[in-house]
């Protein structure tokens, strides 16, 4: 007796095939909508990364800036570049002097700002910054005064002897008889994909062409950069405005709008 042969027929064999392609077809969609997915989320986290970066990094600066020190490179309020003076302290004078020039005078003791903190070469005296004109250049008699040389005891029980580098005479009191000790003007641009930033231009009289700087890339893949300035009133502080696009090279695009209120109180 012969033995009936055993295994698959042709139409069997075919029917698994076309199974296991369709099987395999549906698990290749899954995986890479899977791997899809978890690309876009990636993405659209460095998108709002960048965006946050930008954001913060320029509110910071400009909520520590000198009132009204804020200019635009197209003068008309809005522009790419927009440059301010950063102050590194604060604090109340006793005496300035606004009628004759003079080096030293007594203040009282700042709440973080000593000798060890002066930089002799850059740091230098504000009184009274209620307008941008002539804030930045640096004239005697003057808003803003020579380099500081030191600070040290003053007569006064509890004062400190503010010394300057160079005799200088202020354009007036302070209402409040507040002073502000800033250093060099900083500068944010945005310049194609990049927001820049300059910090080496010194005081200019009027806010200088970035494309004669050498600055520092804050952030990529950043473009339509804008900043728009609102001076203050005397009912509220000023505002900047800051627009700018994200995007990612695989065509995702995040537009951000933001409004940073800066003091305005000299």
């Amino acid at each position: 007796m012969r033995r009936p042969s055993k295994g698959f027929t042709l139409i069997e064999i075919i029917v698994v095939i076309v199974i296991i392609g369709i099987l395999g077809v549906g698990i290749t969609n899954f995986m890479g909508r899977s791997v899809q997915g978890f690309a876009d989320t990636a993405e659209r986290q460095q998108v709002a990364s960048i965006a946050w970066i930008v954001s913060e990094k320029l509110s910071r600066a400009f909520r520590d800036a000198l009132p009204n020190s804020f200019r635009i490179n197209d003068g008309s309020g809005s522009g790419t570049c927009i440059e301010y003076i950063p102050t590194v302290a604060g604090t109340d004078y006793l005496s300035v002097p606004t009628l004759t020039a003079a080096s030293a005078f007594e203040v009282v003791p700042f709440s973080s700002y000593n000798n060890a903190s002066i930089n002799s070469a850059r740091d230098r005296v504000v009184v009274y910054p209620n307008t941008l004109t002539g804030l930045y250049g640096l004239a005697d008699p003057g808003m803003v005064s020579g380099t500081i040389d030191s600070l040290a005891a003053g007569t006064t029980t509890g004062s400190l002897l503010l010394t300057l580098n160079s005799a200088h005479q202020f354009l007036s009191d302070s209402p409040t008889r507040r002073l502000f000790v800033v250093r060099n003007p900083e500068m944010f641009c945005f310049e194609g994909n990049f927001l820049n930033v300059y910090q080496g231009q010194g005081f200019q009289a009027s806010i200088p062409d970035p494309s004669g700087l050498t600055g520092a890339v804050v952030a990529h893949n950043v473009s339509n950069g804008a900043f728009t300035y609102t001076p203050g009133t005397l009912s509220r502080g000023g505002v900047i405005t800051i627009q700018f696009d994200v995007s990612e090279s695989a065509g995702l695009t995040q537009s951000i709008a933001q409004e940073v209120q800066v003091r305005n109180v000299p």
